[in-house]
């Protein structure tokens, strides 16, 4: 586990790991209904259960990554659930405020910078 790795690229590691362990744990705990909302309101079939899914590779690959176990798998299942988290999450072109337009763009750079820490971790 980490043995080739240097202390930063497993600090870096652990980070983007406690990003998706941390954010899964928080809302599968307290903010389901809010995401399932806004799930409905986007037209998601199934949102109960795309919301678990997604919880569950969420926290399941960020385990994974802080392992150091099956890393470039880890990093591909968390991109793809970043891509659609993101598709489902961020339409900033339905937003009419333009500061919540501007929290959603905001976030979308943050995640394709969260994408290219995952790449460099395949």
């Amino acid at each position: 586990m980490y043995a080739d790795k240097t202390v930063l690229q497993v600090v870096g590691q652990l980070l983007i790991a406690l990003l998706f362990v941390g954010t899964g744990i928080m809302n599968a705990g307290w903010k389901q209904q809010q995401h399932v909302d806004r799930m409905i309101d986007a037209g998601i079939p199934f949102p109960w259960l795309v919301l678990w899914i997604g919880f569950a590779v969420q926290i399941a690959a960020g385990i994974m990554l802080a392992l150091d176990w099956h890393t470039p798998v880890a990093a591909a299942l968390l991109i793809v659930f970043t891509i659609a988290a993101s598709a489902i999450f961020h339409r900033f072109w339905l937003v009419a405020d333009p500061l919540r337009r501007h929290f959603h763009v905001s976030n979308l750079f943050g995640n394709a910078a969260v994408i290219g820490g995952l790449l460099l971790l395949m």
